[in-house]
Parts: C-alpha cells; sequence; structure tokens
C-alpha cells in the first residue's frame, strides 16, 4: 500500500484541531531504534498501538513487513490485510466472538501469535483448534505473558504457577511455547535515563532467570522479549538473556517520555494544532478549539501538565471540555492578547501520543518546510 499521498498544502491552513506528523523526526526515531537493537544484538518487534498505520509500521521494521505486535484483533487484522507475516497478538486472550476472529488469523498468517497468562485462556484456544497432526493445521504460537514488577497483567515468575503453565503449553500437541513477554511498564515512573537503566537491568535479570529455569526443566523458550519505549530507548550496554525488544511509542515519542529520560523534546514527532476563537481578558484567558476529543485528559500526576505549547512557554492549557480548552498564563502574569489574535494557529505538545493518536481518524504528515506532503489513516476498532 503507497503512502496516502495528497495536494501540498501549508500546515497552517488545515483546519483545526488536527494531528500533525513531523516526518523526518518519525524516520529518525525508527531508525535509532532498529540500530540499538542490533547494536544489543536483539530482534526487534515494534508495538503497533500507537499509531496504527501501514506507513509508519513500515518505517519501524525497516521495510521487512514483518515481526510486529499489536494489542487488538482489528489492528492483527488490518496488518495481515497489508502483508505482514509475523504478528504478535499481545493482549490476554478472550471472548467468543474474538477466538474466531483469532483463529482465522491463525490459520491465514505464516507466523501469528497469541498471548496467555492463565490456564483458563489456554482452555479457549484448545477449545478452537483444528485437530492437529503429523500432515494437518499447526499449533497455536504461544507467548506467555510475565510481570516483573509492573503489576498489570502477567504470571509472576517466581510463583510455581507460572511454570505449571509453561509446562502444559509445551506439553500439548495443540500449543508451541513462542517465548516470554514482559511489559516493563514501570520504567514509566522513572525520571533519567540512569534510572531507566537500573529498571531494564532488574527485568531483564528476572526474566532471563525464569527462561533459564525453564530451560533446565527441559521447556525450550525460543524468545525472551522485554520492552517498553523507555526501557528500549534508554538500556544499558548489554541485555544478557534477552533476545527481543517490542517498544511502541517512540514512534512519535510525547513529554511523557521526556519526562522519564527516556527521549529530548527534539524527538517528539507529534502536535496537535488548534486555533484561538476567544478572548477574555477580564480573566487572563484564552479559548481554544482543542478539547479533550483532540488532546485527552491524560496529564502528568506530579504537575497536572495535559500538555505544552511549542514555542510559547508563557502559555498553559488549564482545562478542557469535549471541544474547547481553556488557557492561561504559565506564571500568572497578564497576558498579552494581542499576541494570540483570534483564529491564530497554536501547536501543542502532547502529555501523551498514544491517547491523542487513538483521537484522530487521519494523521497530517508534515516535512521540514511545514508543508502537508501525505495523509496517514490509522485502524480504528477492537
Amino acid at each position: 500500500m503507497a503512502v496516502s499521498k495528497r495536494k501540498r498544502v501549508d500546515v497552517r491552513d488545515l483546519d483545526s484541531p488536527c494531528m500533525i506528523v513531523y516526518e523526518s523526526i518519525v524516520r529518525q526515531n525508527c531508525q535509532a531504534m532498529l540500530d540499538r537493537c542490533k547494536a544489543l544484538g536483539v530482534q526487534l518487534r515494534p508495538h503497533m498501538k500507537t499509531h496504527k498505520t501501514v506507513e509508519g509500521a513500515r518505517l519501524m521494521t525497516g521495510g521487512s513487513c514483518s515481526c510486529i505486535a499489536v494489542s487488538t484483533v482489528a489492528e492483527a487484522e488490518f496488518y495481515a490485510d497489508h502483508g505482514f507475516d509475523d504478528i504478535l497478538y499481545a493482549y490476554p486472550i478472550a471472548g467468543e466472538k474474538k477466538i474466531e476472529r483469532v483463529l482465522a488469523l491463525h490459520q491465514r498468517v505464516d507466523n501469528f501469535h497469541v498471548m496467555v497468562d492463565h490456564c483458563d485462556q489456554l482452555a479457549l484456544l484448545l477449545q478452537n483448534s483444528e485437530p492437529v497432526t503429523k500432515n494437518l493445521a499447526k499449533p497455536w504460537s504461544v507467548f506467555i505473558d510475565v510481570d516483573v514488577g509492573y503489576n498489570r497483567t502477567g504470571v509472576n515468575p517466581f510463583y510455581d504457577y507460572a511454570f505449571g503453565l509453561a509446562e502444559t503449553i509445551d506439553k500439548l500437541r495443540s500449543t508451541h511455547l513462542a517465548g516470554l513477554y514482559v511489559h516493563c511498564g514501570h520504567s514509566y515512573h522513572c525520571k533519567s535515563p540512569e534510572e531507566i537503566r537500573t529498571v531494564v537491568k532488574e527485568v531483564a535479570r528476572d526474566t532471563a532467570q525464569f527462561a533459564a529455569q525453564l530451560s533446565e526443566r527441559g521447556i525450550a523458550c525460543p524468545v525472551v522479549g522485554i520492552g517498553s519505549t523507555p526501557s528500549c530507548s534508554q538500556p544499558p550496554d548489554t541485555v544478557p538473556g534477552i533476545t527481543e525488544f517490542h517498544p511502541g511509542n517512540y514512534i512519535f515519542y510525547d513529554l511523557q517520555q521526556h519526562w522519564t529520560g527516556a527521549c529530548e523534546v527534539s524527538d517528539i514527532a507529534v502536535r496537535v494544532m488548534t486555533r484561538v476563537i476567544g478572548h477574555y481578558p477580564d480573566r487572563n484567558r484564552l479559548v481554544i478549539d482543542c478539547g479533550f476529543t483532540a488532546i485527552s485528559k491524560q496529564h502528568d500526576a506530579d504537575t497536572s501538565l495535559y500538555a505544552k505549547f511549542d514555542d510559547h512557554s508563557e502559555l498553559k492549557l488549564l482545562s478542557m471540555s469535549q471541544e474547547l480548552g481553556i488557557v492561561g498564563s504559565s506564571d500568572d502574569r497578564p497576558l498579552n492578547l494581542d499576541n494570540y489574535p483570534i483564529d491564530k494557529r497554536l501547536f501543542i505538545l502532547p502529555y501523551h501520543s498514544c491517547a491523542v493518536a487513538g483521537l484522530h481518524s487521519v494523521y497530517h504528515v508534515v516535512d521540514e518546510t511545514d508543508t502537508c506532503t501525505a495523509t496517514w489513516k490509522p485502524c480504528r476498532g477492537w
């Protein structure tokens, strides 16, 4: 599928609010991660959940159209339709209708993998398996979701239950243990590259230890994967025992990533463009046409910042309703409203680019001259 071309348009002529993607920064971010993984000797399996586009996926995989992770069945179907042949559905599996769709993917994609962290999920797979013989069908390729500190999903590798789950997958004819999957979500609590590297070392150590213990029990574990954008953007020099990284947000980055120490502000590839639509000097406020349906209400817990204005540090997004944003002074000084005439365009750096991307049906791709050269349309649904 070719990049969606469009008439070249100045970014300021777009309707607002809209999401802007700076292509040169995206390319730099993607190439840097490919180079980093190559230097570490690990396979990159980029996660598609941030952007959900074919164009972004091709950049993240270096054009290979292979070895990706997704978070919805709709994404898996979307990428399968566009020729991607190694897809991990990295989400605990459940639901009769979804199982039917997952089975269809299993049958038509060369390397389609599912993820489990409970025996009941495994039972659902077995109830929806074709007969497995030497000449018919293929076993389910299963990753085990492992928790080593984030405490979201995943089995605890220090508990017997984890070993029992692995042994069951390994023994069944209808399943094959493809590997371990660990999300280093607690790296988002870090505040510096040094803190991130400490988290990665601990995660890599515990994950590799679990894989080694499985090996001692005669259970092969081909892939030992860890990931999150902070942990894969600022890893230590070596990650012994780890074979795969699966970050996702790095294609765009955002303020959250910057504040963890994962990236520089110059690495943030997205903006939301908005317009000034109201002046209220009696309360030292502006109003913009960008509410939580365009920028989301996710924010930094310490500073209560939803976002920052590019090139306007004196402005602060104070609050939002559905379609409106209330803007005040970042230092409580009076604003010179003449500097922000009605219809003035402002550009917002998002706190969380994944959330923002999920709110927009099209991304406007911009070159170094602030000219829109293409549009990317993301997959939607579950």
